[in-house]
């Protein structure tokens, strides 16, 4: 059961660049769709922020997200479906989210972004960036460590209250001139609201490797840094503000995350056997494969942005 005692925290996220590509898939029941913006900040930079609604509202009306997310698939324009010149400037906003899953009985978490709404924004009004800006519930900072030394550089981890009264772990790079006072500052159990850069770098640079005959050889360096920079915070809340997360009630949504993760577990555990029996049938004797795998219903009240 979901822990409603839990206030949602800020949680907000800004993407603006120019649209790379645009996906799409309706869910297999044909209730709702999903969809996935990849967006060009910079030369080096594209961030990937993934939205899903049903067709329909809980008292039977037509979703606003579900018709904006097809006009998005419909009339916008990217790099993929047109051209660098054509492609259209956009502005997202979003959340910060898990995505999880078990492979192997073997919990994977990567960090994603939910999508909320997208605009197309003018050359006027066109800023690039990717931020965020993001109440947290501390449970320790660390120094950052690369190589076997301080890069002077802090490590914030803690947890982000959600929707529905769940939480997700996070952890956060806070650059050098902020990392002394987060270390000093930011207690266990404190709850502070942080702001700072999605770095989502790629970067490939050639260089030519000299031959005695023949043509030079061309060596290929690709260059791939992902992190959440903090580059600025406030004071940690007051302990009488109405803000401050109680720590008795983030232990019970983390100890309800625990048993939603240990489902999740033996559901793909389930799914993975099943798959090995039918790998057994061979041919002849076995029974057709079938597939249970149907999109949960998720209405517009129900998401989590």
């Amino acid at each position: 059961m979901a822990n409603t005692e839990l206030r949602e925290a800020m949680n907000k996220v800004v993407v603006e660049g120019t649209l790379a590509e645009i996906r799409s898939n309706e869910w297999g029941n044909k209730k709702g769709i999903n969809i996935e913006l990849d967006i060009e900040t910079d030369e080096f930079s594209v961030h990937t922020l993934k939205g899903m609604s049903s067709y329909t509202t809980k008292e039977g009306n037509e979703s606003k997200k579900a018709k904006a997310f097809q006009t998005m698939i419909d009339e916008y324009k990217s790099i993929a479906n047109s051209s660098r010149e054509e492609a259209d400037k956009i502005r997202a906003e979003g959340k910060l989210g898990l995505n999880e899953y078990f492979a192997n009985n073997e919990l994977k978490s990567y960090p994603e972004l939910s999508l909320n709404f997208a605009r197309r924004q003018s050359i006027d009004e066109f800023e690039p960036q990717a931020t965020f800006d993001v109440e947290m519930f501390v449970e320790n900072v660390a120094q950052e460590r690369a190589n076997g030394e301080e890069t002077g550089r802090a490590i914030l981890n803690g947890h982000i209250p959600l929707y529905g009264g769940k939480v997700i772990p996070f952890s956060f790079v806070v650059t050098e001139e902020g990392s002394e006072y987060v270390a000093d500052n930011y207690e266990k159990h404190s709850t502070v609201n942080v702001y700072g850069e999605i770095v989502n770098y790629k970067e490939r640079t050639e260089k030519e490797k000299e031959s005695a005959f023949g043509k030079p050889k061309v060596e290929v360096e690709r260059k791939t840094k992902r992190e959440y920079l903090i580059t600025a915070g406030q004071d940690p809340y007051d302990e009488d503000s109405k803000n401050v997360y109680n720590p008795e009630i983030i232990e019970k949504a983390l100890n309800e995350r625990e048993i939603e993760l240990d489902q999740k577990k033996q559901e793909a555990n389930k799914d993975a056997n099943s798959k090995n029996n039918k790998k057994k049938s061979g041919f002849g004797g076995g029974k057709p494969a079938t597939s249970n795998n149907k999109p949960v219903t998720i209405e517009d009240d129900d998401l989590p942005f």
